[in-house]
């Protein structure tokens, strides 16, 4: 009886340890700058400290290579927590200048958040991500 309590435990750790493996190796992939060649979209959070249910601003650059600036562009920002399934909060984005995308959202708790924005763009979707703490 208790080897079967010891093979559950040692069972149960392992995938806890999988776990959480998993979620900081994924973290690795986050990345706040897309090049291809043809296209550069980067992701930047414009304050140093963001606060809980207080307005937290970005910035999305987007560029068609060589230095064309992409106007009008059809872009998206969420923010979400990865940690959590606390929902998705979008962004309010402006072209505060060619090529040049402000967004500002509100997280709502202390914690580790991500931001996302999504670039729709000749027939694909164009991703970045940055990581940032809510204190």
């Amino acid at each position: 009886m208790k080897t079967r309590w010891g093979v559950a435990l040692l069972l149960l750790f392992i995938i806890a340890a999988m776990t959480i493996y998993r979620q900081v190796h994924d973290r690795s992939k986050v990345e706040n700058l897309y090049t291809d060649g043809q296209l550069r979209m980067e992701l930047q959070t414009v304050q140093s400290v963001a606060e809980p249910m207080k307005e937290t601003s970005f910035q999305v650059f987007i560029t068609e290579l060589p230095e064309k600036p992409i106007v009008n562009a059809d872009i998206k920002l969420n923010l979400k927590m990865p940690d959590m399934f606390c929902g998705v909060f979008p962004a309010e984005i402006v072209e505060s200048k060619p090529g040049v995308y402000s967004a500002t959202a509100v997280p709502v708790m202390q914690g580790l958040w991500e931001a996302e924005a999504v670039l729709r763009w000749e027939d694909q979707n164009v991703t970045v991500r940055t990581l940032f703490n809510v204190r």
